[in-house]
C-alpha cells in the first residue's frame, strides 16, 4: 500500500534517460498536526529508465499510473511539471514535501 502517492520524473543527467519515481507519504515525527507539512520519500524509481522523457510520460499514462492508484491509499498525484536532476551516481533516494500550486502538484525546493 501507499499513502497518497505522488508520481514524478528523475532525469538521469549522466546517461541521458528519464525515470518514473513514486513518492510515499512519510510523517513527521511527534502527534499528527494539521500545521505540519506532508513529508514525502522516495519509494523507488523506474530502475533501466527510458531513452525519451515522452516514453516515461506514457509509462507512467499507461500502466505505472494504473499500478499506483490500484495499491494506492488516497489520491494518487503527479508533479511533472519539472524533473528531478539525478549525476547516475549512487542510489536517488529523496525526501521531498509537495504542495499545491495553481491547481498542480509541485516539490516545494528552494
Amino acid at each position: 500500500m501507499y499513502f497518497a502517492p505522488v508520481i514524478a520524473m528523475l532525469h538521469n543527467t549522466k546517461l541521458k534517460r528519464w525515470h518514473p519515481i513514486v513518492f510515499v507519504e512519510s510523517p513527521l515525527p511527534g502527534p499528527p498536526s494539521a500545521d505540519k507539512p506532508v513529508r514525502h520519500k522516495s519509494k523507488g524509481h523506474h530502475t533501466t529508465g527510458f531513452a525519451t522523457r515522452q516514453e516515461a510520460l506514457d509509462h507512467i499514462k499507461n500502466d505505472l499510473g494504473q499500478k499506483i492508484k490500484e495499491i494506492a491509499i488516497g489520491d494518487v498525484r503527479e508533479a511533472l511539471d519539472k524533473d528531478f536532476a539525478w549525476d547516475g551516481e549512487d542510489i536517488p533516494a529523496m525526501t521531498i514535501f509537495f504542495g499545491e500550486r495553481d491547481g498542480k502538484t509541485v516539490p516545494l525546493m528552494g
